[in-house]
């Protein structure tokens, strides 16, 4: 059984703690025990957290600490490195107690710098899932928002249809007999309604005159049909449709008309 005979130095013993944490690392624990003045503070463990129990032993007429590092686990066999406080035959307590205040307020420091590292890394993990919650509140928003502006676009569109109907339902009235009703009826999109034959007209088919067939229209159709030709003239497809939006909304809303009024003329006394 080796044995290793120093004066205290606790660079020697952080040294041989190092040396079992290596071991430990590989996956290789090593026996080890610490004893006191001849009495076993710490028994044969390969448990590094219990290495530093003797310090808590360590007294001002404490004289050697040993440190017996196993061979392997099925064996006694060991190495002994024994540390002594005091020299044999001199007397230096003013040192020895230097030292081991030096050495406990070493050890009390590096567990404060492991418990507040341990609490960092709490607060890091916290932060990290707060992060991960965020993310995926931030991704159901997002899709609550492309499902409100597909709403709004499917609401667009029936409103659009809805004003549509309503010009298209003044077309086919005006129509029937007219090559300018059926021209506008025909632009958008609406089947013509075919006309009765009429007893005693000897006229070929479509041959009737377009004054004529003014003059079977009421004049409140012939406006209608006016302003739905300068609609054309002036609009393209996807201001038309704006339009159509317009009557829509206004047709539901009929309340809201007074409102667009007042703003329309506000509008033209500014600019006037």
């Amino acid at each position: 059984m080796p044995i290793v005979e120093e004066k205290y130095d606790q660079r020697r013993i952080d040294s041989i703690r190092r040396s079992l944490q290596r071991e430990s690392d590989k996956g290789k624990p090593r026996d080890f025990e610490v004893i006191v003045d001849g009495f076993k503070v710490v028994p044969r463990t390969n448990d590094l957290n219990e290495f530093d129990e003797y310090e808590q032993e360590i007294r001002d007429n404490t004289r050697n600490v040993s440190f017996l590092l196993f061979d392997g686990p099925g064996t006694n066999r060991n190495t002994r490195y024994s540390f002594s406080f005091q020299q044999q035959g001199q007397q230096e307590p003013p040192a020895t107690l230097g030292e081991i205040d030096g050495v406990i307020a070493q050890r009390l420091a590096e567990r404060d710098k492991d418990y507040e590292l341990g609490r960092l890394r709490e607060k890091l993990q916290e932060a990290e899932t707060q992060l991960t919650e965020a993310e995926e509140y931030a991704d159901k928003l997002q899709n609550r928002i492309t499902e409100l502006e597909q709403e709004g676009k499917g609401r667009m569109l029936k409103l659009g249809d809805l004003g549509a109907s309503i010009l298209m339902g003044v077309l086919r009235n005006s129509a029937r007999g007219s090559d300018t009703g059926k021209a506008l009826a025909g632009l958008l999109g609406i089947e013509d309604t075919p006309s009765l034959p009429t007893a005693g007209n000897t006229e070929p088919e479509g041959f009737a005159s377009y004054q004529k067939q003014e003059q079977m229209l009421d004049e409140s159709t012939r406006n209608r049909i006016a302003l739905l030709e300068q609609m054309q003239q002036r609009l393209d497809e996807r201001q038309m449709v704006g339009v159509l939006n317009i009557i829509g909304y206004l047709t539901d809303n009929p309340g809201q008309i007074g409102v667009v009024i007042e703003l329309l003329q506000s509008e033209n006394h500014t600019r006037a």
